[in-house]
């Protein structure tokens, strides 16, 4: 039966149900795949010629991920376009539900379509809907479309907004261009056949490269084909093992080792340790009660829900015991399509003498996040799993070991007496919450205002310290009588100078 849904809404469920995906990554951006396709109809209605508009969908696959790339072909009044596979097997189902979009959003404009496929089109048990575009059989997926004097234009009245509109779509293109890189391109190739080991000229017939080129280009880089198949197999390695369903030996072979003592020495060489003390320093539980090496500081979900949705990723702060000058903090992140993946972190300041506070970039990855921590100094592996269940940020907020952070502490740019601003989380409520500095007539005290924050409490206030240089403190207190101060080791807080 005929969906109770609008045509649209169940035309982009079954692109999402095909696609296994509602979000697209570009750049450090995740888009929801409803508005990116509606940014793509908006801004092919908004063209001045129906030509124009089907340039604008056509351009918009790569953005959309496709399999398949167009070729295009315009004689007079007809237009083909034929669809090549950009895979050795490539899937059209996500392809088919993005044509019949396509066509449900311009059918009222009077061209004639006729669509060719390799393959009948079942919608199981449904009774296929009257707007959907019949197609006939074809060896490759194509589509023609035939133009008459009774073609309408897109929408003549939306053709002011085309310029923006199609900036926006440039810029996405750019965006999507930077994480789908050559290297990210490979390894994504690599990960999809392990455990496979695909040759350097099957990896070139794939990317539409000649041999030399991606050799060349892979060199240039600085890396080779054997070396990011090593990369690959190293964190496929890390996220297999951190699930007690696979032994050691069923990791191995699901990453293309032939035996079990070919993967033992793999992983000897990558980590210094066996696969087994891998897989039990991550399950174990410290009780000592002393400061790990390296814990959670907090993490944000920095999700805009803004016009079009976008997901802007999210930021995780570490703090970590200053063993060693030569060190190196990652954070391993569980993408959309399940594989861990790694990001490194960088050095913002000191929390105590011996405490460093590390943070990673924005991290354009899947929402809800979940991630764990390493940390190597001195020829050893550290880690922060949460206990082996890994951390999983579903909430604005996610604090860690530490009852309150200082997330934001910014001078306002005034030319008169300073005015900071004040951004604190906490796990819990608070009766009273103070900013507290020294000031020559005594103590001076400014009460904060709090709001819920997923689990945690977010307070904020606006202070007028005496000058640039008095530092500042955070008191809460209950009425039991419970006190928490938030000091930052004693030195108080001041704002970083810009």
């Amino acid at each position: 039966m005929m969906p109770s849904e609008s045509p649209r809404r169940w035309l982009l469920q079954k692109l999402t149900d095909s696609c296994r995906r509602q979000q697209v990554s570009l750049g450090d951006e995740v888009w929801q795949l409803d508005d990116l396709l509606r940014l793509i109809e908006f801004t092919a209605r908004s063209a001045a010629t129906f030509s124009q508009s089907c340039q604008v969908w056509c351009e918009s696959l790569p953005l959309l991920g496709s399999e398949w790339y167009p070729q295009w072909q315009q004689h007079d009044l007809a237009l083909l376009i034929r669809f090549e596979p950009l895979v050795p097997e490539p899937d059209p189902e996500p392809l088919w539900w993005l044509l019949q979009l396509w066509h449900l959003s311009v059918q009222e404009n009077g061209a004639q379509w006729r669509l060719e496929w390799p393959q009948r089109m079942r919608t199981e048990t449904e009774v296929v809907p009257l707007h959907l575009l019949a197609a006939s059989y074809g060896r490759r997926p194509a589509l023609h479309l035939t133009l008459s004097a009774n073609t309408s234009q897109p929408n003549v009245s939306w053709q002011p907004l085309h310029g923006a509109l199609l900036t926006v779509l440039h810029r996405l293109h750019r965006l999507g261009a930077q994480p789908r890189g050559l290297l990210e391109r490979v390894k994504q190739l690599l990960e999809q056949t392990l455990p496979r080991q695909p040759s350097l000229q099957e990896l070139a017939l794939q990317l539409q490269l000649p041999v030399r080129s991606l050799q060349r280009q892979l060199h240039s880089f600085g890396t080779t084909h054997s070396t990011l198949l090593e990369d690959v197999r190293r964190n496929r390695a890390v996220s297999l093992l951190c699930h007690e369903q696979y032994s050691a030996t069923q990791v191995g072979l699901q990453l293309g080792y032939q035996d079990a003592p070919s993967f033992q020495r793999a992983f000897r060489r990558w980590f210094g340790m066996t696969p087994g003390r891998y897989r039990q320093r991550y399950f174990e539980h410290d009780d000592s009660g002393a400061l790990p090496a390296v814990s959670l500081y907090y993490a944000l979900n920095q999700l805009q829900q803004h016009s079009l949705r976008q997901y802007s990723g999210a930021r995780i702060w570490i703090c970590l015991h200053n063993r060693a000058f030569d060190k190196s903090v990652q954070v391993l992140c569980e993408d959309k399509d399940g594989i861990w993946r790694p990001y490194a972190a960088t050095f913002e300041r000191f929390l105590a003498a011996d405490i460093e506070l590390w943070s990673t970039p924005s991290l354009p990855v899947h929402d809800p996040l979940r991630f764990r921590i390493e940390y190597r100094v001195g020829g050893e592996l550290h880690l922060d799993n949460n206990g082996g269940l890994d951390y999983c940020l579903d909430a604005p907020v996610l604090l860690g070991s530490y009852a309150a952070v200082c997330h934001q502490l910014i001078r306002l740019p005034t030319t008169g007496h300073p005015q900071w601003l004040v951004r604190l989380f906490t796990r819990s409520d608070w009766p009273r919450a103070e900013a507290v500095w020294n000031s020559s007539h005594g103590e001076v005290r400014q009460r904060m205002s709090a709001e819920r924050c997923g689990p945690a409490w977010s307070w904020y206030c606006q202070l007028n310290p005496p000058d640039q240089e008095t530092p500042v403190w955070f008191e809460f207190g209950s009425e039991q009588h419970n006190r928490l101060v938030l000091d930052n080791g004693g030195e108080g807080f001041l704002p970083p100078r810009l």
